[in-house]
């Protein structure tokens, strides 16, 4: 397990925990190991989930420890969210082979949202266009595309989305699209947007936001919003 530096991002954060993991790593045998139940919905999932669930969980008690909670695990929540504990707000993600997190105190903090995804495919690429991105945002992405390529640009502006929404659901209190929130330009190591469809009190339409995002490696990203 490593740390990882989100000093970059927008609003201010606490370095992530990152662990590799294998797929073999999910048997009964390691969450005794590690002293992380084992939900029956889980248990009864498929050995990626189960190794998946594991390396989520050891990374957010890693991450919870360091901003200065007495945890042993996280439970599932509503939603199958993670129940973060009292005072603490966090985020969980999963790429292939790894996983992150991050968590902080809750004060003055809504809501916090990290993504690390694998760098897009050809016809994943296609989805994107398709669903996530409009042909405004497409533009906006130009000026990126140009320095990290096209794969890259549209796997962070996916990646940021995915960020807004993990960080955000809670409050807006229902799924909402990628449509919602409007990519309108970005640098170096920011996305900034705009939310499009009124989604709670406190994220009306027209609200600006930014979001951060790096690469991990040439083949990984990973994005943030908090709020």
């Amino acid at each position: 397990m490593r740390r990882l530096s989100l000093a970059g991002h927008p609003g201010g954060w606490p370095d992530a925990f990152l662990l590799a993991f294998g797929l073999h790593e999910g048997g009964a045998d390691a969450f005794v190991r590690h002293g992380i139940a084992c939900p029956p919905s889980v248990e009864r999932s498929v050995a990626k989930r189960r190794a998946e669930y594991l390396a989520g969980r050891r990374v957010a008690v890693a991450a919870l420890r360091e901003a200065g909670a007495a945890v042993h695990d996280v439970a599932i929540g509503e939603n199958r969210a993670p129940a973060w504990p009292t005072g603490f707000t966090g985020s969980i993600t999963h790429a292939s082979g790894m996983a992150a997190a991050v968590a902080m105190p809750n004060r003055g903090v809504r809501g916090v949202g990290i993504d690390i995804e694998d760098v897009a495919t050809q016809s994943a690429l296609e989805a994107i266009v398709q669903s996530v991105v409009d042909d405004d945002e497409y533009r906006e992405l130009g000026d990126i595309a140009q320095r990290i390529g096209w794969p890259m640009a549209l796997t962070v502006a996916f990646s940021a989305k995915e960020s807004f929404y993990k960080a955000t659901a809670a409050t807006v209190g229902r799924i909402f699209e990628f449509t919602a929130l409007k990519i309108v330009g970005g640098d170096e190591d920011r996305l900034y947007a705009r939310v499009a469809e009124p989604l709670a009190s406190s994220l009306p339409t027209g609200m600006e936001v930014a979001m951060g995002y790096a690469a991990l490696n040439e083949a990984t990203v990973v994005t943030s919003f908090r709020w």
